[in-house]
């Protein structure tokens, strides 16, 4: 069996379900470092064979959307070793700082795409932060899609 790198159906709709598509044909994971092509931000820190980026197609109504990932492919919690732990919590801690971010989410899904809801199996942590209504000082919600 052939693996799946991406998860086409999981993908929203427009430009990112179309480079999702591409992706697809090539049979490669896209966030590993030798395939690290498609997507459109400058890595911003880095912390061993951990990176955060901005999110190319950030989730609708965030301020903020990192991307934290690392170079090599894992899928699973439990492929992660206490060194991915720290340097993941290390990029999420400098992003908040440098970024001011007041509040927000760490996120990752984890295991098979059909029951996470991801579109790429790569291992990869979102730290989000919402927008806010300057009017009435809310927070707007920012949907993260599990299943």
């Amino acid at each position: 069996m052939e693996k799946k790198f991406v998860n086409i159906k999981n993908a929203r709709k427009g430009e990112y379900e179309e480079v999702i598509k591409k992706i697809a044909l090539t049979g490669k994971c896209p966030f590993c470092k030798e395939n690290f092509k498609y997507h459109k931000k400058p890595i911003l820190k880095r912390k061993n064979d951990w990176f955060l980026t901005e999110a190319s197609w950030p989730y609708k109504n965030a301020r903020c959307h990192f991307m934290i990932l690392g170079e090599k492919h894992k899928e699973n919690i439990s492929d992660l070793k206490k060194e991915s732990f720290e340097a993941i919590f290390f990029l999420a801690q400098w992003a908040i700082k440098k970024y001011k971010i007041k509040g927000g989410g760490l996120a990752v899904r984890f295991g098979d795409t059909d029951f996470t809801g991801a579109s790429v199996s790569h291992l990869h942590f979102h730290l989000i932060s919402p927008e806010r209504n300057q009017k009435t000082k809310k927070t707007r919600k920012v949907n993260f899609p599990i299943g």
